[in-house]
């Protein structure tokens, strides 16, 4: 590598590294202390690294669970670091190789400081620093499918061997978050792009080979690991429900609401009273003027504007003279119709079909207008459509996904920083004549950047960490803690706790901290027979969260905070 040549990338990717290694560290020292009390799915996730790691800890019922984090955690708890800490830091890292990956994806169309600064706006996302140091697997997905999706493009601008690389990945993206897959059409539509793509594939074939045998070796080591160990594959069924259902219910209501992530998308991009702990999204009600459950920031409105503007330049530009007169030469009648069928027919059958067949619908529709506009004059125009095909793909699957919830928006937020500086892009074009453009160039992206990191710094700071979500212990920064400290004193108040039978309000948590497995009550607990059902199941041990009362014959042996342990003494 030419030092002095990549001179402007080895300082931005430093300095970019640097920043976003301090706001990991920052969250890591709030959230390595509050634990993961109030994101239950991590502690499967927990359980399941235990069972990697050679603990028999029951907890079968998720081992089907997406393995990656967990397998990668197992071998952190082998050496002996057995932490819900440990989890979090290793999410965490992915977070700090996803600024790095987007970074680089970005230098394949921009300079060095637009790119830096659409890597930090991707980082500083409230929706994507909320989840930072939660321990779940959306950010390392997010990592993985944004390097997937880099050296997909780098096989074909550089060289096909970079293949070797993308196929690998995208299996692993796969068995980080399942939904990570929704990676594979965009490689695939990558083939389809190019002028002649049977003589691409014709030409490349060899690479194109070694790459899908080494992503399906992959696969099959996860797949053996699965079959050694006799665990069924829940993720995979997750996803199969999802792709091949044409009406997801919940509770046999349709519950799909195609608008959500679009009511909510601007506070997903900037947050007021933002807090790097949990999010709270609501609705915007148009009729109303008003924001329920949330305010978007002043930077929220400033990247809105920005990406209308950059929208209407694009549009302008796309059909100026010259390429208007590109597109009066080419046979467009046979493209335009492709596309407005398949465009219809996608909003006709959405929600009513499977998502696959959606997702291939729209797929033909945008490949017929790239194939009609990829002539035109417009910088790079590739890669705007892979970025774009990106978003939709990952848009429809989860719009189509009867469950709602906001942190499955992450996968689109990429595109989403791609657009803004593809905005401030064609903004700088538009000024590029007037005096000191070039200075203008330079201020404006960094000044962005330190806005938005001034607004979330001043936010978080000026809060206290707390959550919306699952809100049942009165103090968000001792609720893990006291869990903690119940089950360190159970076990040396019993050694031989294992061989006795104990029920938990929240079972998940319990089973981690003491490595059995424990169920969870906490829907029943409150039930006036429920001790009458402990006693017949004889329940040894009940580790109560809230203000539960177990009655008699069970007394309670200790207690720190909102956490307490009962006792019983079954004969039977």
């Amino acid at each position: 590598m030419n030092f002095k040549e990549h001179k402007k990338d080895i300082i931005a990717i430093s300095s970019l590294a640097i920043i976003i290694t301090a706001i990991t560290l920052l969250l890591l020292n709030i959230d390595c202390k509050v634990g993961v009390y109030y994101v239950r799915d991590v502690f499967f996730y927990l359980n399941n690294a235990l069972f990697y790691a050679g603990y028999d800890t029951g907890m079968e019922a998720t081992r089907g669970l997406s393995p990656l984090i967990p397998m990668i955690t197992s071998i952190f708890f082998r050496m002996g670091f057995i932490s819900d800490a440990t989890i979090i830091i290793v999410s965490s890292v992915f977070y700090i190789f996803a600024a790095i990956g987007m970074y680089l994806l970005l230098r394949l169309k921009f300079n060095e400081i637009l790119s830096f600064s659409g890597s930090m706006i991707l980082s500083t996302f409230p929706l994507v620093i909320v989840w930072v140091t939660k321990g779940m697997l959306d950010i390392p997905a997010m990592c993985i499918s944004i390097w997937t999706i880099y050296f997909t493009i780098l096989s074909f601008r550089k060289n096909t061997k970079f293949l070797y690389i993308a196929f690998p990945l995208a299996i692993f993206g796969f068995f980080a978050r399942f939904t990570a897959l929704l990676t594979v059409p965009v490689v695939l539509m990558q083939f389809l792009l190019v002028k002649d793509p049977i003589l691409n594939i014709k030409n490349n074939i060899k690479d194109i080979i070694i790459g899908m045998g080494l992503g399906a070796a992959v696969f099959a080591i996860f797949i053996g690991i699965y079959q050694y160990f006799n665990i069924g594959m829940f993720f995979l069924s997750q996803g199969g429900d999802i792709s091949s259902s044409s009406t997801n219910t919940v509770g046999g209501t349709a519950a799909i609401n195609v608008f959500y992530y679009i009511k909510n998308f601007l506070i997903y991009i900037g947050t007021e009273k933002f807090v790097p702990y949990s999010l709270k999204p609501g609705s915007f009600i148009i009729t109303k003027m008003q924001w329920i459950g949330g305010y978007p920031s002043i930077t929220s409105y400033i990247l809105a504007a920005i990406m209308v503007i950059g929208l209407i330049l694009a549009l302008k530009k796309l059909f100026n003279e010259k390429n208007r007169e590109i597109l009066k030469n080419e046979n467009k009648t046979l493209k335009l119709a492709i596309f407005i069928i398949f465009l219809a027919l996608f909003f006709l059958t959405y929600i009513k079909i499977s998502i696959i067949f959606s997702v291939i619908i729209i797929s033909i529709s945008l490949l017929a207008i790239y194939r009609l506009l990829y002539k035109t004059e417009l910088n790079d125009f590739t890669l705007d459509f892979i970025m774009l095909y990106w978003f939709v793909v990952n848009f429809a699957f989860f719009t189509y996904y009867h469950i709602k919830v906001d942190r499955y928006f992450m996968p689109m937020l990429p595109f989403v920083a791609y657009f803004v500086i593809l905005s401030l892009n064609l903004i700088f074009d538009k000024i590029k004549t007037i005096k000191h453009a070039d200075k203008i160039k330079t201020i404006v992206p960094i000044a962005l950047v330190c806005l938005i990191l001034l607004c979330t710094g001043v936010s978080a700071l000026g809060n206290s960490p707390h959550t919306f979500d699952n809100q049942m212990h009165p103090n968000f920064e001792t609720a893990a803690s006291e869990e903690k400290a119940v089950c360190e004193w159970l076990a040396k108040y019993d050694p031989n706790y294992a061989n006795k039978t104990i029920w938990a309000d929240r079972g998940g948590d319990m089973s981690f901290n003491l490595k059995i497995e424990i169920p969870s009550c906490e829907k029943t607990s409150n039930e006036t027979n429920f001790t009458d059902e402990m006693v017949k199941n004889n329940v040894t041990y009940f580790i109560a969260n809230y203000n539960n009362t177990i009655g008699e014959p069970y007394v309670k042996l200790y207690q720190n905070g909102e956490v307490s342990l009962y006792y019983y003494e079954n004969d039977n």
